[in-house]
């Protein structure tokens, strides 16, 4: 299942309400525009309509009308104006006002019930009108007889004004989302921030430039906070007394095994066993111990060690004169386990490449990709192919090669197996061996 983060998914739930939101809010703003403009639309000819029948009068033949010549909204009195009348007495038109002179067709009413109104909202003839219409009685030389008035409103004028409200409304929503689209990534960024500082501590608390997580945190991340300084400090303890118990151990077998190679009148064929027990335990210590630091324990500075032991193999291969060179990249770089581990890996492989070196060793660390990589090379005359992939078979100890590799390498070979580490034999840019060891860094 994909995972997404807090703030995506934050982020898409806003985001899709907005989605939802701002449409159903313009819909139900047009519709509710809408209904306002044709409410008022049916006031106006309502009052118009009014206006018409307090001037209508029936002459006496009772056939005709009689309206004043000019009326009084000047929008009936002139051709095309949008807003037309016309008096209907049973199916005849009797009167119809000036602004229908360029009609040509003649519209067909339906008439209501006399005292009752119809209001159409979408009277279609070559256009599209709003039409009213009312019936009322007057009398006439026959009786009081149905006499219909009918207002028709040019629609156009409607839908500019509706036009210009949609674009309006949506101009201005779709500015109100961005608006809130950024208010919410602002406000997303406020909140999830403390988890942000959260985070950046333990990773701090990884590489190990923290302790503790120590900054102060909402109510809702404190728990959490308080569990994860109660693991830094379980863990602290238990691999305090690991190797504490481990040191017990050393300390409690190499008394006995003194004790015993000590004894008067042992066979001389038993010094070598007790010699091989004593080291088998030094080693088997040392690779229980190896790898145990924690992923929070403060990183190894690396270049301190390598000039340390430079130094030391300046002196002790005074004679050969080697030139020993380093490059660190970046020189603050740092091996996270423990600090005699990582002398014990360089100072037998260092030793064995100064052993076999002819004038030249170079020691080459760097970090990429989330690993550290150390490259020891000499001038030396190297480890033949068919050889290295056999050294590098499990169960095939390097100590096995003779030439250039001594007994340390197998210590070596544990100590990079116990960190989840990689090593890598190839030929040199001197000539000689050049020893990859790759170690990954948690992140």
């Amino acid at each position: 299942m994909l995972s997404l983060s807090l703030r995506l998914r934050s982020f898409a739930a806003a985001l899709l309400a907005l989605l939802i939101f701002i449409p159903l809010t313009a819909v139900t703003l047009e519709k509710a525009f809408n209904s306002s403009l044709s409410q008022s639309m049916l006031e106006q000819l309502r009052v118009q309509s009014l206006t018409l029948i307090s001037e209508f009068e029936m002459d006496d033949s009772g056939t005709h009308a009689v309206m004043p010549e000019q009326l009084y909204n000047d929008e009936f009195n002139i051709p095309g104006s949008g807003l037309y009348a016309f008096i209907q007495f049973k199916s005849d038109i009797l009167w119809q006002s000036l602004s229908t002179l360029n009609w040509q067709l003649e519209p067909k009413f339906s008439s209501p019930q006399i005292g009752s109104e119809s209001f159409i909202e979408d009277f279609t003839m070559q256009r599209s009108y709003f039409l009213y219409a009312y019936t009322a009685e007057f009398e006439t030389s026959q009786g009081y007889q149905p006499i219909s008035f009918y207002i028709l409103q040019d629609k156009q004028t409607f839908n500019v004004e509706k036009e210009k409200f949609a674009t309006t409304l949506w101009n201005w929503l779709g500015l109100i989302a961005l608006l809130l689209l950024i208010l919410l990534l602002v406000s997303l960024n406020a909140a999830l921030l403390p988890i942000s500082r959260l985070n950046k501590q333990i990773r701090q608390a990884e590489s190990g430039q923290l302790k503790r997580i120590d900054q102060t945190y909402p109510p809702e991340l404190e728990k959490l906070k308080s569990s994860i300084n109660n693991l830094l400090d379980t863990e602290q303890q238990q691999r305090s007394r690991y190797k504490n118990s481990l040191s017990d151990l050393a300390h409690s077998l190499k008394t006995p095994l003194a004790v015993l190679s000590g004894t008067q009148g042992l066979p001389p064929q038993a010094n070598e066993p007790i010699n091989q027990i004593n080291l088998q335990i030094q080693r088997q210590l040392k690779r229980a111990v190896a790898g145990s630091t924690s992923s929070f324990e403060q990183a190894t500075p690396i270049k301190p060690v390598v000039d340390k032991l430079f130094n030391a193999m300046t002196k002790v291969y005074a004679d050969k004169q080697l030139l020993l060179t380093q490059i660190i990249q970046p020189e603050e770089i740092g091996f996270h386990g423990d600090v005699t581990d990582l002398m014990e890996i360089l100072g037998n492989v260092l030793d064995n490449a100064c052993k076999a070196a002819k004038s030249q060793v170079k020691l080459s660390a760097f970090s990429s990709k989330n690993v550290l990589t150390f490259e020891v090379e000499d001038d030396g005359p190297g480890i033949p192919k068919n050889k290295r992939e056999k050294l590098l078979e499990r169960g095939t100890r390097l100590d096995s090669y003779k030439e250039g590799q001594g007994i340390g390498m197998a210590v070596v070979a544990d100590l990079v197996a116990a960190y989840q580490g990689r090593l890598e034999i190839d030929k040199g840019e001197l000539g000689g061996a050049k020893l990859i060891f790759i170690f990954p860094i948690k992140v």
